[in-house]
């Protein structure tokens, strides 16, 4: 365990955007995490990390110890579908560096609307307008197109190649920090649809 690098307030646990509802994790999102485990396009990009069945239990986990981690997205006019996939900030280490990670996990079915966008612009003033962190990175395979142009979409640049562990692939290594957040013009990106 490890002390932040920031002080983290107390964080609203629902937080709506034009379209989203996001919220802590609940034992009744484990349907969309399974279908999100088995899905053949989710798991392409499956960058490992705590074992796929202990990874919903380890988010909500962040959420009792830390009030943050990834969100269950669902959606605002669709209450009903129950979530349709997760994302959001935790507290981690980058190469034993602390560091607040951006990430995000949707059902093949609501790829390239722009959803992933609309939570990370979210996630992101969470954490410069509340948290006022120094810098959000996110971690992901070089092959997962559509999240890196997501990731570069919403203002986060590549910097470097990180491989945790001898042996392991490296993963890209994405970061923004206050000052480019700052710069940032405040709208909603344009939907990437998937593979372009």
């Amino acid at each position: 365990m490890f002390a932040p690098a920031f002080s983290i307030p107390a964080v609203e646990r629902l937080t709506e955007t034009r379209r989203l509802t996001l919220r802590p994790p609940e034992a009744a999102d484990a349907r969309t995490f399974r279908e999100l485990l088995t899905d053949p396009a989710n798991r392409r990009f499956d960058a490992g990390g705590p074992a796929a069945s202990e990874r919903l239990e380890l988010w909500r986990a962040l959420w009792a110890r830390d009030g943050l981690g990834p969100w269950a997205v669902a959606l605002r006019e669709q209450p009903s579908l129950g979530s349709i996939g997760f994302g959001g900030l935790s507290r981690g280490r980058i190469c034993g560096v602390p560091a607040l990670l951006l990430e995000f996990h949707f059902l093949s079915d609501h790829w390239g609307r722009g959803y992933a966008a609309e939570m990370s612009l979210a996630a992101l003033s969470l954490a410069f307008d509340s948290l006022h962190a120094g810098s959000v990175q996110a971690l992901l395979g070089a092959s997962n197109t559509a999240a890196r142009k997501t990731l570069e979409r919403v203002g986060l640049r590549l910097t470097g190649s990180v491989a945790e562990h001898p042996g392991e692939a490296a993963s890209l290594l994405y970061e923004i920090n206050a000052a480019q957040y700052a710069a940032l013009p405040r709208q909603q990106p344009e939907a990437t649809p998937f593979g372009a």
